[in-house]
């Protein structure tokens, strides 16, 4: 009871008197590229789409959880395209009591710099809704300490129970690919215009939000024949940061695939001080192929605080269903079978994890 309490009293002080809070974030970073860099849109060939379930901080006494679906379809058949993705996600917490929606549309231009390396810059263009229901808040003078909840608020709520923005990001990044390693390098910024989130009269601009990455990929697979494979093991570790207004998170750790299975570690912090609120993730998955030319991948990440005293807030579950078509364009239909587009044969274009 005391902890209810506590957290309608927090509730009731960051409403009144305004808050500083992040956008919704993934623990697979990695498998969500387009949320945070728009550049990653037709990266390789084909059209990849990501299905994304996220339940965060289980035992904290509201509900945090979001559901994310992106698409991107690569375009070789336009010069300088690199194609176009459709991002479509929500975000609802404290059962939802406060509900945040985007849906947006993200082209990306492609430039080559050489046989083994190329620069993509896109843009996310999203339609952004935020809703709050006012009739759910319970604030410190309807509290009786016996009672409890029995008394009116003279809390005057707003007119408007949403607010709807356009949003603006850009990203640039760099893909390059030698012998049994390739990495991308890349980082964007979001909220270029940062639209007014204010509730009441006046402004409240968004923070502007700045991501980095670093992901490189070795490649130990060994081939039998033309086409099949007898045995793949891959290396992927990375780096992640973002900042958005005064808070900001690092992570780092790897990946590893060997036959079909994905498993993976990484560690997350605010500082780099372990007595923070410090992180670990773990990551399993499969990669299940349909076809010569099209995947099914589903993997599921589990998050849990190192650090005792944010113990309280519980694990971190996701997860995310990828399909991926290599085959496929929008202005320029491929033969099917053909051996020019098949996986692995053009540099950069293969699915490269």
């Amino acid at each position: 009871m005391k902890r209810k309490f506590t957290l309608l009293i927090l509730l009731n002080f960051l409403l009144t008197c305004g808050i500083t809070a992040q956008d919704f974030d993934f623990s697979q970073w990695y498998n969500n590229p387009t949320y945070y860099n728009p550049a990653y849109v037709g990266l390789t060939s084909g059209l990849k789409a990501r299905l994304t379930y996220r339940r965060q901080m289980v035992k904290v006494p509201a509900s945090f959880r979001t559901y994310s679906f992106s698409a991107d379809i690569a375009e070789r058949g336009l010069p300088g395209a690199g194609g176009l993705g459709i991002i479509v996600a929500n975000h609802s917490a404290s059962q939802g009591l406060v509900n945040h929606t985007i849906v947006g549309i993200m082209p990306s231009v492609r430039v080559p710099i050489a046989d083994y390396m190329i620069m993509q810059m896109g843009i996310q263009a999203t339609f952004v809704q935020k809703r709050i229901n006012w009739d759910n808040l319970i604030f410190p003078d309807q509290l009786d300490p016996r009672y409890g909840n029995i008394y009116p608020t003279s809390f005057m709520a707003p007119n408007a129970n949403k607010i709807t923005y356009p949003d603006f990001s850009a990203g640039l990044l760099f893909q390059f690919k030698g012998n049994n390693v390739s990495g991308v390098v890349g980082g964007a910024l979001h909220h270029l215009t940062r639209p007014n989130e204010s509730w009441y009269e006046g402004t409240s601009p968004l923070p502007r939000k700045w991501v980095a990455h670093i992901d490189l990929i070795w490649d130990f697979e060994q081939n039998r024949g033309f086409y099949r494979r007898s045995s793949s093991f891959k290396i992927n570790p990375g780096f992640f940061y973002q900042s958005q207004n005064k808070l900001s998170y690092f992570a780092f750790g790897s990946n590893f695939y060997f036959t079909h299975v994905y498993l993976g570690i990484w560690y997350k912090n605010e500082s780099f001080e372990y007595d923070t609120y410090s992180l670990l993730s773990f990551m399993g998955g499969v990669n299940i192929p349909v076809s010569d030319l099209a995947n099914l991948k589903l993997m599921y990440s589990y998050d849990f605080v190192i650090y005792p005293e944010f113990s309280f807030t519980g694990p971190t579950h996701e997860i995310t269903l990828i399909m991926e078509f290599d085959d496929i364009s929008l202005f320029q239909p491929k033969v099917v079978g053909s051996a020019r587009y098949r996986r692995g044969n053009e540099p950069l274009e293969c699915s490269p994890f």
